[in-house]
């Protein structure tokens, strides 16, 4: 697939920078900048062939109520999906893999893992849209009280609906068993709808699923600052902790042209503000996040070569940076970026790049800010959660504050349980590399839901199919989620 989460991850959940245009230009907004899309992609399924059928997969709508919950609210809205049933035979089981805060395509039901053992049990394929992603669109924009409908409990309830309404209208399925697949956020999704509707499916994989909601996520930048370690090597990590440290200086003794130059900011970042300050350094680390979520092999070496590249550290620092725009500048300004996702239109680029949808999750629900308040970490100390929490109230006509945001966290760990969601047939993985291994299930949840971590695998890797190139444990996941399959099928 080609594209999300970090979330903010998800991603499970990254601050998006913005990407600007030339100095010379007057706009009146900025470019969605590459790192955001990078970090709350559609989890990318590598190799294996697609199907040898032209067009084997159709894109339909499914009528859903707007609210599940409320029996006097009769609204509806068209919820849409794409369905694959070229191996389907009457009474095979149904696989559903669950969409993200990204919009779906068509790559995830036509390869991969989750393609491959449908093939072999003679199973149908879907793909499920989350509600105000991509073209699955409940209400008229983005308006702050009509995202109130924007929540974890209304789109399991669409899930729910959906597998029934699929029993009813797919030949033969009646009594289909269901399986449930998700990457990111949406693997989330699938361990917590087996909590939730446990009679409506058999088990669920839930591949890179973050499962504890926390607002200071300081494991986050951790795990990408080890992992750079890791694969690019101690002087690669160590030399961005020092451009770190060099920028920190010159912005604490006012040198803000020197940084400006160095770095390419477009003319409307503010070095003597906090809030650009924090900004800047927090879109530096997603930079070097977006690479490390979605690692494959030579990714991070690539990086690690163009910081070993420049003999000053700032200098080497400013040059990856500044490598993915081009004539652009670089525009980090608090204030541009507000003004750009507070756009509530479905037509504009702040709704189509779901950013301004997913961090009203974050705020209403999560957390998950990957914050700099850890000193076990290469990218400083500059983007604490006050620049999360300001963004919350900015965004959304100053309805979140931190008090809020605290008690819409606990809220959610509270009815999913955190750490023990307490589930049955959910098949948890995480990759070594991934960031957002720290927020979810690491090993076995109990005697039925088992969980591994894959060594040198970043977020979702384990969603391709089965391939030459594969490690050992990386085979084995994938060869332990059939028999599973096939074990809570029959």
């Amino acid at each position: 697939m080609r594209t999300v989460l970090a979330l903010i991850g998800v991603s499970l959940l990254a601050l998006a920078g913005l990407e600007a245009l030339p100095q010379q230009q007057d706009v009146e907004q900025p470019v969605v900048r590459s790192v955001w899309n990078r970090l709350h992609r559609e989890p990318p399924i590598r190799g294996g062939a697609p199907t040898k059928k032209a067009a084997p997969v159709t894109t339909k709508y499914i009528m859903q109520r707007l609210d599940h919950f409320d029996p006097q609210n009769v609204n509806t809205w068209s919820m849409r999906y794409m369905e694959n049933g070229e191996h389907y035979q009457a009474g095979g089981p149904l696989f559903i893999y669950v969409g993200g805060e990204w919009e779906i395509s068509e790559g995830s039901i036509s390869r991969g893992h989750v393609y491959d053992m449908a093939q072999q049990l003679n199973g149908y394929l879907f793909y499920t849209e989350h509600r105000y992603y991509g073209k699955s669109h409940p209400t008229v924009d983005l308006r702050t009280d009509k995202l109130k409908y924007l929540n974890i409990d209304q789109a399991l309830a669409d899930l729910a609906h959906f597998v029934i309404e699929m029993r009813k209208t797919i030949p033969g399925a009646e009594k289909s068993g269901v399986i449930m697949v998700g990457g990111s956020y949406s693997a989330t999704m699938v361990a917590w709808f087996r909590q939730k509707y446990p009679h409506l499916i058999n088990g669920a994989w839930a591949s890179s699923a973050p499962v504890f909601a926390k607002m200071e996520f300081t494991e986050y930048k951790e795990i990408v600052s080890e992992s750079i370690r890791l694969v690019g090597g101690s002087n690669c990590a160590n030399r961005i902790e020092r451009g770190i440290q060099q920028v920190e200086e010159l912005i604490a003794n006012q040198q803000y042209a020197a940084v400006a130059e160095q770095f390419r900011l477009c003319s409307d970042v503010d070095l003597s503000k906090p809030l650009d300050v924090m900004n800047f350094f927090s879109s530096i680390s997603d930079e070097f996040a977006g690479v490390v979520q979605y690692h494959s092999a030579g990714d991070i070496e690539q990086v690690c070569e163009v910081i070993e590249s420049v003999p000053n550290e700032m200098e080497a620092l400013a040059k990856f940076i500044t490598s993915s725009v081009g004539g652009q500048c670089n525009n980090y300004g608090y204030k541009s970026m507000i003004d750009f996702y507070k756009n509530v239109a479905w037509n504009h680029a702040a709704a189509q790049s779901s950013m301004r949808q997913w961090m009203y999750q974050t705020c209403a629900e999560y957390g998950w800010y990957q914050i700099s308040g850890s000193s076990n970490q290469i990218f400083g100390s500059s983007f604490p959660v006050e620049l999360f929490v300001k963004m919350c109230g900015d965004l959304y006509d100053g309805f979140f504050d931190e008090t809020r945001i605290e008690n819409n966290i606990a809220r959610t760990n509270v009815i999913y349980g955190g750490w023990n969601p307490e589930v049955t047939n959910v098949f948890f993985t995480q990759g070594h590399l991934d960031p957002w291994r720290a927020m979810g299930i690491q090993a076995d949840l109990n005697e039925h839901s088992p969980g591994v971590v894959i060594p040198g695998a970043s977020h979702c890797a384990d969603l391709s199919s089965i391939s030459d190139r594969d490690s050992q444990e990386m085979r084995e996941a994938k060869e332990k989620i059939f028999e599973l399959v096939k074990q809570w099928l029959a």
